[in-house]
């Protein structure tokens, strides 16, 4: 199931590289060269398509396709068989831009019916008078798309994005309208609604997907600026639905955002957006201002290309972007891979809770017969979903609390040598990871289809998967090592006898401040993990990130390599070398840490599943390495220490 994942995710690799076809207009009039001359640089930078927004009356009149005049310049002009209205709105016919006029007057009269639009012959040519609203009202109305801009974009070569908006009170004769303008266009490859509004919500979005389906359209929503998820846009979710998910994804930075990140920044963001996650879709939007003393253009034409370069680097092509296909696994197999969480849950459980053969029989014939009757009733969706979450948890612990078993086996032996503590460490490392990736391979398996690779459906408990392996680490470690007063809690009474002596110990007041700065490190723990926004990252951390995401296939996580890994190789040095039990019980509960997250990792199901294996991969081997220096720096220290208490024995 999970090759299957990864051969559809694999041939997804056309990516639509995308610019605001006005705002390029607009930038290139204050540059010298050529119109030519700037698409020519947009192609070479990788640009594949030009989005096309509802017409207005002020980017007409700015674009130079009619005229705009009030009623006091029309004063100045001889109007035939009518007078001027003061207060009326009048747009005028220039010469040679005949084609936009028409656009425009047609456009209108659907907007706003033709008892508010009235046509005038006048000494300057057609000149259409409008009136029952401000002047600045009409010229902000969105009129339709434009039918001469989108084969103009298509002429020079470019594919074409349409961004319509919805109309109030949404009729068939309007969808009609919108996709008679985009008739005998070439390569129109994508439709993102503007606004708030699916195009034809809330009644009439079947109508709308009806017509994208005749017009071999992909439907495209926008992913929310939390990078979770999609922009609301009413109407939008039911229409992927009844496509089966099969949409394409957009992203774009917001033009606040913009300003405040250089074009190296912004190039990074749409390339990791790419590469982890399913975005399809890249809508640049335009600086401001120039960057190192260049044009705003130009600034905008070298955070595309950087982009393109980063991605072409990963093999992607670009182009018409691929849509994800509307994919589910086969059934039978995803029910196989349930009942295989399912014995992973029972098998743990047995661990923390200790159950007779029988008992553990009847636990998971039990749960195993609910959940498949469950998942044939239901779309499976939630049940899946639970077995996921509970594989995310019971992985890191069974791999945790077998690795307490192996080093049982050394309890009562003399300390082993430094050199085979550190060949042990090593190896447990890589023995409690491959155990932990069977959690991961099931949550990729379970989750594995279109709904989840387009996030409308996600993983849910992904704090959780955090905050329970550690929990259930610490009650595993205290059942099997004599942490509290010297006695193991592995039974009802010494449980009972834990807690009570727990509650009414004696607490110093220095242990509040240690209690306060373990809440800190849980807060930060807790609020980096997820997919929501949570503690800030600091500036130098962006710069590891950066260049870990620029040097190796995937960027691993900092919380496995730098500190999981190495603690739990130390755990393991440390518990061999026979150091006291209180500092291998902390290694060990840094140590979960990071088989924890490797696990975690899989529950982003829109990062590909081979990105996701690779993070793991190479956290590990990083992670095993700096855990190696790190016994060797920590060997060096006791060398050092013992050297000097020998010198001052000698000395005294």
């Amino acid at each position: 199931m999970v090759f299957e994942r990864h051969q559809i995710e694999k041939s997804q690799n056309h990516i639509e590289n995308i610019v605001d076809y006005d705002a390029v207009l607009r930038a290139n009039a204050f540059e010298k060269r050529s119109q030519q001359e700037a698409f020519d640089a947009l192609r070479n930078a990788g640009v594949t398509a030009f989005a096309i927004y509802d017409r207005t009356l002020e980017k007409a009149k700015d674009a130079g396709q009619v005229k705009v005049l009030s009623s006091e310049e029309m004063d100045a002009v001889r109007v035939n068989g009518a007078s001027v209205k003061h207060g009326a709105t009048y747009v005028a016919l220039i010469s040679g831009k005949e084609g936009y006029y028409k656009e425009i007057r047609e456009d209108l009269y659907h907007r706003i019916g033709k008892d508010k639009v009235k046509e005038l012959n006048t000494s300057i040519g057609p000149v259409l008078e409008l009136y029952g609203a401000t002047a600045d009202s009409y010229l902000k109305m969105n009129l339709g798309i434009s039918k001469l801009q989108a084969q103009e974009v298509a002429n020079r070569g470019f594919n074409v994005i349409v961004r319509p908006t919805n109309y109030r009170n949404v009729t068939s004769d309007d969808l009609q309208y919108v996709f008679k303008r985009l008739e005998g266009i070439p390569h129109v490859t994508g439709m993102i609604f503007a606004g708030k509004e699916a195009l034809g919500a809330p009644n009439l979005t079947d109508e709308t997907l009806e017509l994208l389906h005749k017009n071999h359209i992909p439907l495209v929503g926008i992913e929310a600026v939390n990078q979770l998820q999609y922009e609301p846009q009413q109407g939008f979710l039911e229409m992927a639905a009844k496509d089966n998910y099969s949409v394409g994804r957009v992203y774009t930075i917001a033009k606040d955002e913009l300003k405040k990140i250089t074009p190296e920044e912004a190039a990074q963001r749409f390339y990791i957006s790419d590469i982890e996650r399913n975005i399809r879709f890249n809508l640049f939007p335009m600086y401001e201002t120039g960057v190192n003393n260049e044009t705003v253009l130009q600034t905008t034409i070298n955070y595309i290309g950087m982009t393109t370069e980063k991605l072409s680097t990963k093999g992607y092509e670009f182009g018409p972007a691929d849509i994800y296909p509307p994919y589910t696994p086969n059934p039978l197999l995803v029910v196989i891979t349930m009942i295989g969480a399912i014995a992973l849950f029972v098998y743990v459980a047995q661990m923390l809770v200790p159950m007779r053969k029988h008992t553990q029989l009847v636990a998971f014939f039990g749960i195993s017969l609910v959940s498949v009757v469950l998942f044939i009733i239901t779309s499976g969706t939630l049940i899946t979903q639970i077995w996921a979450l509970s594989s995310a948890i019971m992985a890191p612990v069974g791999a945790m609390i077998r690795l307490m078993e192996e080093w049982r086996r050394y309890d009562g032996a003399r300390p082993l040598g430094a050199i085979k503590s550190t060949v042990l460490a090593v190896l447990y490392l890589v023995i409690a990871a491959l155990f932990a990736a069977i959690g991961g391979m099931y949550i990729a398996s379970l989750l594995g289809n279109t709904k989840f690779f387009m996030e409308f459906a996600i993983f849910r408990g992904v704090k959780l998967t955090f905050v329970l392996p550690i929990v259930l680490v610490i009650i595993a470690y205290l059942q099997r090592f004599p942490l509290w007063k010297g006695r193991m809690i592995n039974s009802k009474e010494e449980a009972k006898k834990f807690v009570v002596e727990f509650l009414t110990m004696d607490v110093k007041f220095y242990v509040f401040f240690v209690m306060a700065a373990l809440g800190g490190v849980a807060w930060v723990f807790v609020g980096r993990s997820g997919h929501t926004a949570g503690v800030p990252v600091p500036g130098f951390e962006l710069m590891l990130r950066r260049f870990l995401e620029n040097t190796l296939y995937a960027r691993p996580r900092e919380k496995e390599f730098i500190i999981g890994h190495p603690a739990l190789m130390l755990a393991t040095f440390a518990f061999l070398r026979k150091w006291p039990t209180v500092i291998h019980f902390l290694l060990t509960i840094a140590g979960v840490i990071g088989i924890a997250s490797m696990v975690e990792t899989f529950c982003h199901i829109r990062t590909p599943v081979f990105m996701s294996i690779m993070r793991g991969y190479d956290g590990l081997l990083i992670g095993a390495l700096l855990g190696l220096l790190l016994i060797i720096a920590v060997r060096f220290m006791m060398y050092v220490t013992q050297w000097f208490q020998a010198r001052e024995v000698d000395h005294e």
